[in-house]
């Protein structure tokens, strides 16, 4: 069987690398990011903490 036209030019995708982390080096890794987050939030007006409120006064609906 012949492979498509022009395929023997095309590079393979990139996989990325796994990095391994120790627990304390997760749990700063993820504290970072959420640090990070919420400056960036404050920096422009809080709109992902209001989305949060809101969210949170918003009637809640009951499933069966």
């Amino acid at each position: 069987m012949s492979r498509p036209k022009g395929s023997k030019n095309q590079q393979a995708i990139a996989t990325p690398d796994t990095v391994s982390f120790s627990v304390e080096e997760r749990i700063k890794f993820i504290a970072d990011l959420i640090a990070d987050r919420i400056a960036e939030d404050e920096a422009d007006g809080f709109p992902l903490l209001k989305k949060i409120q809101e969210a949170e006064n918003a009637p809640r609906q009951q499933t069966a």
